[in-house]
């Protein structure tokens, strides 16, 4: 009579296990941050917000992870359709959704390595292994977003796949900022005090592309008299935007004059109430009229209706007079 052969014992199945329960663990923990943000910005605390978002990185990553898993699920069903462009958006979110969790293991392991210095930077400081990794995703979703729903017809209209990819653009630029810490505290502090004239940066490179790329028939949208229109804006108001930017940053080294402080002075009024004008004009004729009439072109759309109200924002911090109005018009209705 034959002796039973007994069969060797598998590690593999162990250890898939284990690795499973880290990735489980990692994400809870990630969770466990974003409510804690949550809870954070509700209570009213003073600073909360950017506290609470610099000491939880592993909440832009879970939100980056769950923005890829929705890109996955959006364009799955595109995927083997002999395009370039729906393979590339299977790639975003796969490559989002991997790193991501493997970034959230690397923190729940607490391994030092992340906060390594690897060089320095003129006028961002020391550059650690974080801000590298940070800087990849930053550069990986932005590229992804702007890509696909610019020149992907499915991601082009607002859906999941639009909404996710943005979102995981918008999680990983807080990740970025999360990463960098205290070398974007003065950039934070003056995206405070002009924020609408830093928010309409983007409206106005968004604009930019979306009049200059070809339509879905490989025609380009300048020969519309529309988009030459909304191209202009998008130009005027990213050198009226970088032109303000650099007086406020250089102006107060240097000497105008009486003249010429009065003159300085008053330029951001000005500025503030051409913009206003511009981009109401951009969003009546582009969203009224063509291209850019319902959100199947949604970048476009969404830019006209962003720049105005953030040009809008911007001349009523400047402008004395309209703010007035907004304040009283605001104490009235409570």
């Amino acid at each position: 009579m034959m002796a039973a052969t007994e069969e060797p014992v598998s590690t593999e199945e162990p250890q898939a296990r284990g690795i499973v329960d880290d990735v489980i663990n990692a994400v809870s923990d990630a969770v466990d941050e974003s409510k804690d943000v949550a809870n954070d910005i509700t209570s009213g605390a003073v600073g909360d917000i950017e506290n609470a978002a610099s000491r939880k990185p592993g909440y832009w990553i879970a939100f980056m992870v769950i923005a890829a898993a929705v890109l996955i699920g959006a364009s799955a069903q595109y995927a083997g359709e002999n395009s370039s462009y729906s393979d590339y958006a299977v790639s975003v979110g796969a490559v989002g959704a991997g790193l991501g969790l493997l970034t959230l293991l690397v923190y729940r392991s607490r391994d030092s390595n992340l906060k390594k210095v690897q060089f320095e930077l003129q006028g961002v400081g020391q550059v650690t292994n974080e801000m590298l990794i940070a800087f990849f995703f930053f550069v990986w979703w932005v590229v992804g977003a702007c890509v696909l729903t610019f020149n992907f017809v499915p991601f082009a209209i607002t859906g999941n796949g639009y909404f996710s990819l943005w979102a995981g653009a918008f999680a990983s630029a807080g990740y970025l900022a999360d990463a960098s810490g205290r070398t974007l505290d003065s950039l934070a502090s003056r995206a405070r005090s002009k924020g609408p004239l830093f928010g309409l940066i983007v409206p106005s490179v968004v604009l930019i592309i979306a009049t200059t790329t070809d339509n879905s028939f490989g025609q380009s949208r300048l020969d519309l008299d529309q988009c030459k229109y909304g191209l202009s804006v998008g130009i005027i108001s990213l050198v009226g935007i970088l032109f303000l930017l650099a007086l406020d940053d250089r102006g107060s080294r240097l000497d105008f004059g009486r003249n010429g402080q009065r003159m300085a002075d008053t330029l951001p009024k000005l500025v503030a109430f051409v913009l206003v004008c511009l981009w109401a004009a951009a969003a009546i004729v582009l969203t009224f009229d063509k291209p850019f009439t319902n959100t199947s072109l949604a970048n476009g759309y969404f830019a006209c209706w962003l720049g105005l109200i953030l040009s809008f924002c911007f001349a009523v911090q400047e402008i004395e007079e309209l703010r007035k109005i907004v304040d009283d018009a605001t104490a009235a209705s409570a």
